[in-house]
Formats: C-alpha cells, sequence, structure tokens
C-alpha cells in the first residue's frame, strides 16, 4: 500500500506530510487545513463518491509525485475488502470512543489522573484514632521515590491506582491519537477546569471533590464505624442499591458524570475506583475492554456502572449492575 510504504499509515503522520508539502505550494496552502480524522479514512475506505476539494488535490498531487488524484483514489477503492473493512472498523471504533469520552477531552486532549500520598521522612506525632486523616484509612501498596521540590518528604504512588491507569492508556493509545496527558490528583484540583479520567476513591482527591462538593453525586460510600477512621466497605448508588466487597469479591465503579451541563456541555469526569484489593484495577480493566459496551447502553447521558471483581485477576470481572440518568 502506498502509505505504508511512507509510513504514513496513521492520521497524525499523514497530516504531518500533508503541512510540509501544502506549505511548498504556490500559493500555499495554511496549515490546519488537512483532513479531519473521520475523512481521513472515508478516503482509504474506498467509499469516497467524486474527489476531494481543490486545494486537498493540490496538496496530494504535491505529496504524490507521478500519481493523479484520481488513480490515488481508485487505488483505494481496489484495496482488498477485509483491508477496506479494517479501516472501516477503526473508523468506528475511534468516532464511538470519541463519544465516550467527550467533544472537550477529543478537542483538548486526554488527562489521566493518579492519586499521591507524602510520607514525611521525619517522625511525627502519631494521630488519635478520632484525629485519623479521611485518607489515611486506605491500605495501598505504594511505590515511593523522593520529591524533587522537598527534602523531607516522600512522594508515593498507590500501586492499585498506577496500574489501573496502564490499562486503559494502553487502550486510548491504540485507539486514538489524541494527546494523553498524565497528572496528579493535586495538580487537578488545583486546575480542575478540564475533562479528565481519575483512578482510584478517597485516596484521590478528584473522586473526594466530586463526592463532596456536588449536590446529588451518583455514588457515595459508606462505612462502618467513620467516626473512629475505618475503611469505607460499601458502595451506594442513588437509585439505593449497595454493593459490599468481601474478600473474594471485590466492587469496581465507572461513573461518567457532567460537572456543569451548562457551561460545558461536551465534558465529561470519567472516574474508575473500587473497594477491596482489586476493585480499582478491575474496575479500570473493564473499562479498558468493554467502553463499548457502556457508550451503547447510556449514549451521551450520565451513567454509573458496578463490576464485580473476582480475587484472583483484574480480568475476571463482570457487570452487576449500571445506572443511567435521565436526560430530563
Amino acid at each position: 500500500m502506498l502509505l505504508a510504504e511512507r509510513h504514513l499509515k496513521s492520521h497524525a503522520d499523514f497530516l504531518s506530510a500533508y503541512d510540509r508539502c501544502a506549505a511548498q505550494l504556490d500559493p500555499p496552502v495554511p496549515p490546519g487545513y488537512g483532513p479531519a480524522k473521520t475523512q481521513f479514512y472515508r478516503w482509504l475506505s474506498g467509499r469516497m463518491v467524486g474527489l476531494p476539494r481543490d486545494y486537498h488535490c493540490r496538496v496530494l498531487a504535491k505529496m504524490f509525485p507521478g500519481w493523479t488524484v484520481e488513480e490515488l483514489f481508485q487505488m483505494a477503492e481496489a484495496a482488498p475488502t477485509v483491508a477496506r473493512a479494517h479501516e472501516s472498523n477503526r473508523l468506528g471504533a475511534d468516532v464511538e470512543l470519541g463519544e465516550f469520552l467527550g467533544a472537550e477531552m477529543i478537542t483538548s486532549g486526554i488527562t489521566l489522573v493518579y492519586p499521591t500520598f507524602e510520607l514525611p521522612l521525619r517522625p511525627v506525632q502519631p494521630c488519635r484514632p478520632a484525629e485519623t486523616p479521611y485518607r489515611c484509612t486506605f491500605g495501598r501498596k505504594v511505590r515511593a521515590f523522593a520529591a524533587d521540590h522537598r527534602s523531607d518528604v516522600l512522594v508515593a504512588l498507590p500501586q492499585t491506582e498506577i496500574r489501573g491507569l496502564l490499562y486503559v492508556f494502553s487502550v486510548l493509545q491504540r485507539h486514538t491519537a489524541e494527546s494523553i496527558e498524565i497528572r496528579s490528583d493535586r495538580d487537578i484540583v488545583a486546575d480542575s477546569d478540564r475533562p479528565y479520567i481519575s483512578f482510584g476513591l478517597t485516596c484521590n482527591d478528584c473522586t473526594r471533590m466530586y463526592l463532596e462538593t456536588v449536590e446529588r453525586p451518583l455514588f457515595t460510600l459508606n462505612g462502618s464505624g467513620a467516626e473512629s477512621g475505618s475503611h469505607f466497605e460499601q458502595l451506594e448508588l442513588t437509585d439505593g442499591s449497595r454493593y459490599d466487597s468481601s474478600a473474594d469479591h471485590n466492587v469496581g465503579v465507572i461513573a461518567r458524570v457532567r460537572p456543569s451541563p451548562e457551561l460545558h456541555p461536551g465534558r465529561y469526569w470519567i472516574f474508575c475506583a473500587g473497594l477491596g484489593p482489586r476493585g480499582t484495577t478491575g474496575a479500570s480493566w473493564y473499562l479498558a475492554n468493554s467502553w463499548t459496551l457502556l457508550q451503547r447502553r447510556a449514549g451521551d447521558r450520565e451513567f454509573v456502572a458496578v463490576v464485580g471483581v473476582g480475587e484472583k485477576s483484574d480480568g475476571a470481572v463482570q457487570l452487576e449492575h449500571m445506572l443511567i440518568e435521565s436526560t430530563s
């Protein structure tokens, strides 16, 4: 295939070459006039009716000397059926994923948010049970490294939340050409005027901000003896359904909400979290592998999905309940 020979099969690579050739024309075609992703894959599908606009034809003739524009699109029409089906399926997946993430995330880039902890290096006065900090009630395996801006703390990264983030990061890399930024919860809470995907329950400040500031969050957390700083053990949805985590059955939650539907109708906050050792990683695995099911059921509405996760594998996960908000 001509594009494969020139290493131009991805939309991003094609656009770079397009802009370079467009600048060499007389008169030049300004940057940013290249085909959108959906248009690019339509060109490759062999289903074009007629030819692209004149300025596209000028650039394509420059990009592929020795070929007429008609010949280029005849090649696409003559491509094997399997190849056309592959490109068509990829186009469909890209469009559907864009709908799942929301228009603003596709336009401005994808932000994945991980929780952090600061661990003092010098001894501190132990807290009495009633004074135990809210976020310290969650036991987590952590990776720690010295903070470069302070010499008296370690910054700790929870292992399970990072593993969950990587599941989702991997699928986003395969299905989108959008930029992906990975930021700490502390950074995002300080500047939350953006869409994002957040990992972790109350260990993540983004999740806590949602639970504490929204009048009617789609899910809440219940705990036994919460006054004494115990673990949260139960997830409750707005329809009254409740889910408990146990040693052999963890609970994961995936929620997609609109923080400001009037101001930012295309903005979603997506939360991926859970109760138990595999709650968050199981929810992340499910999100990475079954986002199409969630999107087809929810459309553009807010939703919260509860998944059950087995004790032996992040992938031993199944959807138990999905609550979809009405549009009214």
